[in-house]
């Protein structure tokens, strides 16, 4: 029972190794330009990056991050509710504590998301800008010398 689980998680390990390895270690063709092709859609996403604002490259490295974040507790959240109804499903106390162990994930991950945006609005908020006073707390007359 246990030695297919263990070749299943082999083989999972395995196949996100050649998903991740090389946008970890940089790219596989890493090797000098040697078509036209080639030559081509590097210039062009050159040219692309060139007519975009700062913003708008802003912008789009924000929705970039915001959709990963997003796919990773998607990702998270069906994990736990597959571990938990596998864990019912078949009463195993194993998937149960696996099920635990992604929602706690979950969780965390959520704790951990609110913290950084909570950090961010902190380090956005102008505090070297000093509030002026209410009107009423202006005085009423003002004195102006010659």
């Amino acid at each position: 029972m246990d030695a297919p689980l263990i070749i299943a998680a082999l083989v999972i390990v395995a196949v996100w190794a050649v998903y991740l390895l090389p946008n970890v270690f940089g790219e596989r063709g890493s090797t000098s330009m040697n078509s036209t092709e080639e030559f081509d859609r590097w210039s062009h996403s050159i040219a692309h990056v060139q007519k975009k604002s700062a913003a708008d490259l802003a912008a789009s490295h924000k929705d970039q991050i915001r959709t990963r974040r997003r796919r990773i507790l998607v990702l998270l959240a069906f994990v736990a509710v597959a571990c938990l109804g596998a864990g019912v499903y078949t009463g195993s106390m194993p998937w149960l504590l696996a099920g635990l162990f992604f929602t706690s994930l979950v969780v965390l991950y959520v704790v951990a998301l609110a913290q950084m945006k909570q950090r961010r609005l902190q380090r956005l908020k102008v505090t070297h800008v000093a509030e002026r006073p209410t009107e009423w707390e202006e005085p009423q007359v003002k004195v102006i010398a010659n």
